[in-house]
């Protein structure tokens, strides 16, 4: 026997086995690894045509619920094609979007104005009109600005939405005019229209006059178009719409978290005008008399306790609580702010109760007596870091920024 070959032909078979093995394992652990790819990045510029824009389209899904910033944009333009897309009419849709845009340049307005507010006695004294002060000046070129730029956006706007055209024309303006028929809608619709061109064509010569001269004419011309109304609508017709354009029913109309039912909404309406016209409020005082400041805050005083009484009969103590905070100007600010934060309402009444209590504080340090001019500015700094930290941690770090920009203007004035 040849035992070198044969030991060698064992060896070699050994080594083609463990070959074998080797290559099987080797395969398994490929399959059970996942596949991996190797990308090359370089610097050169695709020279592809971009794919043509798409119209936006919003997906709303079942579950979570459906958020506003789903629609969202900065283009208003967008928003409007977003709430379309969703199957918003476009009437309402409208609505929502020239009163944002509304909104947006009454406060734009309001903000340049500001440093006029201090001329109001001033121009009661005179019987002059707000607009004597900015007559002629930058102010009135910047807000004429952006009035065109407002009418061209709600020009492109109604574009937008495609909305009727003879629906805007052969409606009044004024929602207190819905309650009348079709027919009377388009009288009112177009004695508006007559009025407003009368008006258009009067205006230059109101500018030429004096400011007595031109209150007298206003007021004539008010009266004679009233006048005109009462004729086309009958006594319970004009009453309805007076009382739907009253003021009462526009504090009514701009609450905010109060529920209740539209008859309910009409009779609070109607118990705040009747108490107005019964209990008018009291004349401005003189500045230059403080015995008539101290008269006319004490009648003041005593008047809104008449109209909280009244309230109060008709309302309870909770849903009176609910008025008063819906009827707040800092709440509707508040309430926007945590609708764009996507926060609950209820945190928008937190950050009320937080900003009222320390209003409050602020308000009792400055009238104390006791307290040196050091110690109270010393106290009036503590209660707004105070404040701030609480508000702070109730609005979120995500938020602050949003608030201090939106609704934390007070701030600024809580430690002074």
């Amino acid at each position: 026997m040849n035992w070198p070959r044969l030991i060698l032909g064992s060896v070699a078979l050994n080594l083609a086995l463990v070959g074998m093995l080797l290559f099987q394992t080797a395969r398994q652990r490929a399959a059970a690894l996942p596949e991996t790819r190797l990308t090359v990045v370089t610097n050169l510029v695709a020279t592809t045509a971009p794919e043509p824009a798409r119209a936006p389209v919003v997906q709303v899904p079942g579950s979570p619920p459906f958020q506003w910033s789903q629609i969202e944009s900065t283009n208003i333009l967008v928003v409007a094609t977003n709430l379309l897309a969703i199957g918003c009419p476009a009437e309402t849709a409208l609505d929502l979007l020239g009163a944002r845009l509304a909104d947006d340049l009454r406060a734009r307005v309001r903000e340049l104005l500001r440093p006029f507010n201090a001329r109001f006695w001033e121009l009661a004294a005179s019987n002059g009109e707000f607009e004597d002060l900015i007559k002629g000046t930058e102010t009135e070129q910047t807000i004429e600005l952006w009035t065109r730029q407002h009418d061209e956006l709600q020009k492109s706007l109604r574009q937008t939405l495609a909305a009727p055209a003879e629906k805007r024309t052969t409606a009044p303006r004024h929602s207190h005019y819905r309650h009348l028929t079709t027919e009377k809608q388009t009288q009112v619709a177009e004695l508006e229209a007559r009025q407003e061109q009368e008006l258009g064509k009067l205006r230059p010569t109101l500018a030429q006059l004096s400011p007595n001269e031109r209150a007298a004419k206003q007021k004539e011309l008010r009266e004679r178009h009233q006048a005109e109304r009462a004729g086309l609508l009958s006594a319970e017709e004009l009453g309805e719409a007076e009382l739907r354009r009253s003021p009462q029913a526009a504090k009514v109309r701009e609450l905010r978290g109060f529920s209740a039912t539209p008859t309910e909404l009409r009779s609070l309406a109607l118990t705040l005008r009747n108490f107005d016209t019964a209990n008018p409020a009291p004349p401005r005082p003189d500045p230059a008399r403080a015995e008539d400041k101290a008269d006319f805050e004490a009648k003041s005083s005593a008047l809104e306790a008449r109209r909280r009484a009244l309230l109060l009969a008709q309302l309870g103590e909770q849903r009176l609580a609910t008025f008063e905070r819906g009827s707040d100007p800092r709440f509707h600010t508040l309430l926007k702010l945590a609708r764009r934060l996507e926060a609950p309402a209820a945190a928008a009444s937190q950050w009320l109760a937080l900003q009222t209590t320390a209003q409050d504080q602020a308000a009792r340090t400055r009238q104390d007596a006791q307290l040196s001019p050091e110690a109270r500015a010393v106290a009036l700094v503590a209660i707004r870091a105070a404040t701030e930290q609480e508000l702070r941690a109730a609005v979120g770090a995500r938020g602050w920024g949003a608030y201090q920009r939106h609704a934390g203007d007070w701030l600024k004035q809580l430690g002074q």
